[in-house]
């Protein structure tokens, strides 16, 4: 053992050569020592061993920070696209009609010049509507949803009702059911035959109707003592024409069905009835006169 501590001793300059130069393999002990003395000590700086350990510390934890990140946004690209790609829009054209079927089997009709929105893919866990226009919508039993207008909403549950959002007026009728009518702070419950107008942001009348859906739907107009002049504009309004009727001497009321899909028909009941005569001077205008019985 104390052989083992004089060579330590020796290898570290602490005894001289004398100490142990009996041992064997002295020589080659001698070489050893000379050699090892050639490397030099290595200079083992602490501080900046720590520094360096920290900064591989801090980039892998930006690097898993990052990743994270990265991951979120992915998933919530992904999410945004798809259910951007699963709203269905609808939009009707001028003087038609186009249905439109739910997910739950619930049937919205659009008026002409009208636009529908909804979500197809979400419609279990997004049951919002958006409408600009004029819709009729015929709900299925026990299914729910809201349609969202730019003027208000209604909320549905089993129902028929009509909802127009056009230019400054907001107008719901309900044919059957109910519905919750919300403008603006203020909220309305409807009932089957109840409607509700707003114009301008305010609320101009609330009465009942006793047709069985609007008019608009079943292409008819319905009159009841309505003036000759009164009749016209509607019949202008619905075919885009130009109607003269300053040649006809009296005018008479007309209580009536008019069809909004045909202008032959509306025509040849209106002569009919008030025993007028018409002739065109282009596609677009017609001039009414007195039928004289001679």
């Amino acid at each position: 053992m104390k052989k083992k501590y004089n060579l330590a001793d020796w290898l570290d300059n602490k005894v001289d050569d004398q100490s142990l130069k009996d041992t064997d393999g002295f020589d080659t002990l001698k070489k050893i020592k000379y050699y090892s003395a050639q490397f030099e000590k290595p200079n083992f700086k602490k501080a900046e061993v720590f520094e360096e350990l920290k900064d591989r510390q801090s980039n892998q934890k930006k690097k898993f920070n990052w990743s994270i990140a990265a991951s979120i946004l992915l998933i919530v690209g992904i999410s945004s696209l798809v259910f951007i790609l699963s709203v269905k829009d609808f939009t009707s054209q001028i003087n038609s009609q186009q249905t439109v079927l739910l997910p739950d089997d619930s049937k919205v009709i659009l008026a002409q010049n009208s636009k529908f929105q909804f979500n197809n893919w979400f419609w279990n866990f997004d049951r919002t509507t958006k409408l600009k226009g004029q819709a009729y919508f015929e709900v299925a039993k026990g299914k729910t949803f809201t349609v969202k207008t730019n003027f208000g909403k209604v909320k549905v549950l089993g129902t028929r009702f009509d909802v127009k959002s056009r230019d400054s007026i907001f107008k719901v009728i309900c044919y059957e059911g109910s519905v919750n009518v919300i403008f603006k702070n203020e909220k309305n419950t409807l009932q089957k035959g109840q409607f509700i107008t707003y114009q301008n942001g305010e609320k101009i009348e609330q009465s009942n109707v006793y047709n069985e859906k609007p008019e608009w739907v079943s292409k008819t107009h319905q009159f009841k003592s309505v003036s000759l002049t009164e009749v016209m504009h509607q019949l202008e309004k619905d075919y885009q024409i130009e109607v003269d009727i300053s040649k006809v001497t009296e005018d008479k009321s007309f209580t009536g069905t008019l069809p909004s899909d045909s202008l032959s028909l509306a025509l040849e009941i209106l002569s009919k009835t008030y025993q007028m005569n018409f002739s065109v001077t282009n596609e677009n205008k017609f001039i009414f006169v007195d039928d004289v019985q001679e």
